[in-house]
C-alpha cells in the first residue's frame, strides 16, 4: 500500500514540535540534529525544531538521557538547545514550559509539519488527537520497562485520515495521567524502572521512519513494537488489514 511524503517537506525546511525533552526526547533531539546536518549536505534546507519541556535535568537523568554532566539543574529544553546550537551549529529553539495544548505556543505545534511526543502522559496524547490539523503529521514515541512502541500518523479529521496516528490505533481517551508520576530518585530506582537503553532503541527507530519517508518518499511501515528483552521488532505496515487488529478502519 505504501505513505507517500508531502511534498512541501522537501521545498523548505521541515518544522518539528518536541514535546517531552527526558529520556526519549532528549535521544530524539540528537538524532534531529544529525538528521539536519545530512539533510542540508543533500542540498535540502533542513530543519526547524523546537523543543517543550518544563522540568530540569537531575543526577539520575544522566543515566538515561542525552545530558552532560555540567547541565545538572538547567532546564532539559535549554540543555538540548545548548548542545544543538552551541556544539552543533544549530538554530533550534528552546520552550521552557511543559506543553499544553491551550498555552501561547499552541500556534507553534498547529503550524508544524510533524509534532513529536516523548511524553509519559496519556492525557497530552488523547489531546493532541483533538486538534484535526490537515497539514500535520504526528510521530509517537512511546515506551515501557524493556519495550515500546513508535507510531507515525497524520492529524486530519477522520473523513480525510491517510495515515491512522497513536490514537486511532489505542484508545487513550480514559486512560490516567497517575502512573506516569513515578519519579526515579537514585540510580538503582532509575534502572529497575527501565532497562538502560530502552530510549535510545525508540529514538533510532522513530528517527529511522522519518529518515526512510524524507530520503525515499514513501514509507511501507509506520510503526514498531519492540521488545528488548524478548529481541524482537514487529512493524507496523501501511496496511488496512493490519489497521483493523488495532480496531481501526479507514473512512470509505
Amino acid at each position: 500500500m505504501g505513505y507517500k511524503l508531502n511534498k512541501n517537506w522537501m521545498l523548505r525546511k521541515i518544522n518539528i514540535a518536541v514535546i517531552g525533552c527526558g529520556g526519549t526526547g532528549s535521544f530524539i533531539v540528537d538524532s534531529l540534529i544529525g538528521l539536519d546536518t545530512a539533510l542540508k549536505q543533500l542540498g535540502h534546507q533542513g530543519l526547524s525544531v523546537r523543543m517543550f519541556d518544563g522540568s530540569n535535568v537531575t543526577p539520575t537523568n544522566l543515566i538515561r538521557q542525552k545530558f552532560l554532566p555540567f547541565q545538572v539543574g538547567e532546564n532539559k529544553a535549554k540543555a538540548l538547545e545548548f548542545i544543538a546550537n552551541s556544539l552543533h551549529e544549530k538554530d533550534f529553539v528552546a520552550v521552557p514550559e511543559y506543553f499544553n495544548i491551550s498555552n501561547k505556543y499552541n500556534n507553534e505545534v498547529h503550524t508544524a509539519d510533524l509534532i513529536i511526543t516523548c511524553v509519559d502522559k496519556p492525557s497530552v496524547r488523547y489531546a493532541l488527537s483533538q486538534l484535526n490539523n490537515a497539514d500535520t503529521m504526528w510521530l509517537d514515541c512511546g515506551n515501557g520497562r524493556s519495550s515500546g512502541n513508535v507510531v507515525l500518523g497524520d492529524m486530519k479529521p477522520k473523513p480525510q485520515k491517510a495515515l491512522p496516528n497513536i490514537c486511532d490505533l489505542y484508545d487513550y481517551s480514559q486512560l490516567s495521567d497517575a502512573d506516569s508520576e513515578v519519579k526515579s530518585c537514585s540510580a538503582e530506582q532509575s534502572i529497575s524502572r527501565q532497562e538502560f537503553g530502552v530510549n535510545q532503541h525508540c529514538a533510532s527507530h522513530a528517527i529511522s521512519i522519518l529518515w526512510n519517508l524524507v530520503r525515499n518518499g514513501t514509507i511501507d511501515h509506520h510503526g514498531v513494537h519492540f521488545d528488548l528483552k524478548a529481541g524482537t521488532v514487529d512493524p507496523i505496515k501501511v496496511c488496512e488489514n493490519e489497521w483493523l487488529t488495532y480496531g481501526y478502519e479507514l473512512p470509505v
